[in-house]
């Protein structure tokens, strides 16, 4: 079974808590990205999601500034590099989230999100479909 920094998307892209939440957007889509870590330093505080951030705009005054720090999620919602999948499945159940910084010691080395277990599922099933043996004449399995 694969392990969460095998899955996570790396590298993170990282933003400070006081960047406007529509220059976070403009960044995440030139990256091709859909959360990012909000960092201040070496201080991961927190993770933003693209959603997150609409919401926070949404919520706001037409031309008010949104901070990225107003609407993310902290602490970030964690998950040490070797947890086995199910861990991390059931981390972002109980986080009520659809992502996790992953972190092996302090450092954050990749984003998991719930579309990557889903691919992995998907992938492992195809897989196992095609070692299961290929249908003989008369729809029998070999």
């Amino acid at each position: 079974m694969s392990s969460a920094h095998e899955l996570a998307t790396s590298p993170v892209v990282a933003v400070r808590p006081e960047l406007d939440a529509m220059v976070a957007l403009q960044e995440m889509y030139r990256r091709g990205v859909h959360h990012l870590a909000v960092v201040r330093g070496d201080d991961v505080l927190g993770l933003v999601s693209t959603s997150d951030l609409l919401f926070g705009i949404a919520a706001e005054r037409i031309g008010e500034v949104v901070p990225v720090g107003s609407v993310c999620h902290a602490p970030a919602p964690r998950v040490d590099a070797g947890a086995d999948l199910s861990d991390a499945a059931r981390r972002m159940i109980e986080a009520r989230t659809d992502a996790l910084l992953v972190l092996r010691g302090d450092q954050v080395c990749g984003v998991l999100t719930a579309v990557d277990l889903v691919r992995d599922i998907a992938q492992r099933g195809q897989s196992e479909d095609a070692t299961e043996g290929s249908a003989a004449p008369g729809g029998q399995r070999t």
